[in-house]
């Protein structure tokens, strides 16, 4: 499972796709709320079912599901302006190597995963800048950054 950010329609940008696996997603929209992103939550449009059956609009969706969903092109620069300065304090770091980092789904990944998932945690910051201390993790940050300034799109 992942997230599939999709742009519809007639579409004259850089990307129209970008992937984040399960794993991915939920750390960095938390990274762009600490460097000051202040998401303006999604919508759902409405919709009909094959069997011709109407669903209405739904508003403030949120971000952690795929049923399509709305972020529309103001959260998604303001989410891309968040990671710019997300992106200058994480290079100004140490970097580590790629093939260094373990993925092993472990009880210290699990531990980690719990201080990333928790802005009051005492070590929040520390391990959001974890999943983003690798030249490799920094370029995907770059890449989405691009993704977003691109303007709206649909979470699948």
């Amino acid at each position: 499972m992942g997230y599939d950010l999709y742009r519809e329609g007639d579409y004259e940008g850089e990307q129209d796709y970008f992937r984040w696996n399960v794993w991915g997603f939920p750390p960095v929209r938390y990274l762009g709320e600490l460097y000051g992103w202040q998401p303006m939550g999604t919508k759902l449009d409405a919709w009909f079912d094959d069997d011709g059956k109407e669903y209405p609009e739904q508003l403030d969706v949120g971000y952690s599901t795929n049923d399509g969903q709305i972020v529309c092109a103001e959260d998604a620069n303001n989410w891309a302006i968040a990671l710019e300065r997300a992106l200058v304090d994480l290079e100004s770091k140490p970097v580590v190597d790629f093939d260094s980092k373990s993925n092993r789904i472990d009880d210290a990944y699990m531990k980690n995963r719990e201080q990333i998932h928790n802005p009051s945690a005492p070590h929040h910051k520390e391990a959001l800048h974890g999943e983003f201390n690798t030249v490799e993790e920094q370029n995907r940050l770059k890449r989405f950054i691009v993704f977003l300034k691109d303007g709206a799109f649909n979470i699948y």
